[in-house]
């Protein structure tokens, strides 16, 4: 063999073990992105919630980091501060308190990580550091529910009104809505109001109590969200008392139920496992160097007996499919800018 032909040949064996060593094989899959998601605590709508982040946490080969505060600031921040020393992609935060976290979001910034806030919003100066926000609408809802109240009512009587807990947009921007709408019907009187905290257990201790000091004279029912209207309408029913008028906000499986059989008049349709499902495409977005809206406010439907069976089916009757599908329905509904329009 000559020089020049084992040359060439030499050359081509080099070239092959440069493009073997150069192309991914199929056993090198590409990297995860991490992505920490910190939640107040394991309501049910942010259970319902977690069902649709997974899924797209498949679907988008992220390793997601999930953790709950239980409604614990302090444990949320140390949750940040965790995430942050794993050096994660991005975060998703839904606060337990929309303004106790600005020294941990602003460190995660400098860190160079991508902070995605949803579902509570979060105050200056901690909003400023968010890549962006993915939420509701919180005092269009509110403002919704306490006008079927007014409505039911036909504009006179009593009525309580179960709140989330303090420090959160939610309860904030809910109370505000209520507010708006009692303001234009003078012939409601508000008996009392309380936090519930979200929670069915606590709305049905308040409810409970409420019944004790008003009895017959409560004649409607606000309740924040679904889980505590159901605590809500647990001790009525125990009361014997299933004639007061109640509604509700999220439209968790309890709520639509409630709205489907009469019980409840409506809900608003926070689609958790969309919204959460969301919250995580955009971080996964921005990690990869998309462009992200700064804001992003997801449709709520009101529910009504006429549609809750529509929204049962689809969020429930139909859920793995829906939840299969959620995947590619957050990206086109980035895509084409709808926010949860469907």
């Amino acid at each position: 063999m000559t020089n020049t032909k084992k040359l060439a040949i030499a050359c081509a064996s080099g070239a092959l073990l440069v493009a073997a060593i150069a192309v991914p094989g199929p056993a090198q899959a590409a990297k995860k992105i991490s992505i920490g998601f910190t939640v107040y605590g394991m309501s049910g709508w942010v259970s319902s919630g977690y069902q649709g982040v997974k899924k797209v946490a498949k679907a988008d080969n992220v390793d997601l980091h999930w953790a709950s505060a239980d409604f614990q600031v302090a444990k949320q921040a140390e949750q940040m501060r965790d995430f942050i020393n794993e050096h994660v992609d991005a975060i998703v935060i839904d606060p337990v308190d929309s303004a106790a976290l600005a020294p941990q979001i602003k460190k995660a910034e400098e860190a160079g990580i991508k902070v995605i806030g949803t579902n509570v919003k979060i105050f200056p100066p901690g909003n400023k550091y968010l890549t962006s926000y993915v939420g509701p609408d919180d005092v269009l809802a509110g403002r919704r529910e306490a006008d079927a109240i007014i409505k039911a009512l036909n504009g006179h009587g009593n009525v309580v009104i179960l709140e989330g807990p303090l420090g959160q947009s939610a309860t904030i921007d809910r109370t505000k809505g209520n507010n708006e709408a009692l303001k234009q019907a003078s012939g409601i009187k508000v008996l009392a109001r309380q936090p519930g905290e979200w929670s069915r257990t606590k709305a049905y201790q308040i409810m409970s109590s409420w019944l004790s000091k008003y009895g017959s004279k409560i004649d409607g029912v606000i309740s924040q969200n679904d889980d505590m209207a159901e605590g809500a309408i647990r001790a009525m029913k125990q009361r014997g008392m299933n004639d007061i008028p109640i509604v509700g906000i999220d439209g968790i499986k309890a709520g639509l139920n409630n709205v489907r059989s009469g019980r409840q008049l409506i809900t608003n349709l926070q689609n958790a496992p969309l919204q959460l499902g969301e919250a995580l495409q955009v971080a996964v977005d921005a990690v990869d160097g998309k462009s992200v809206p700064k804001t992003i406010y997801i449709h709520m439907p009101v529910v009504t007996k006429a549609n809750a069976q529509h929204y049962l089916e689809q969020m429930y009757t139909h859920r793995n499919a829906f939840l299969l599908n959620l995947p590619s329905l957050v990206k086109t509904d980035l895509a084409d800018k709808t926010y949860g329009k469907q």
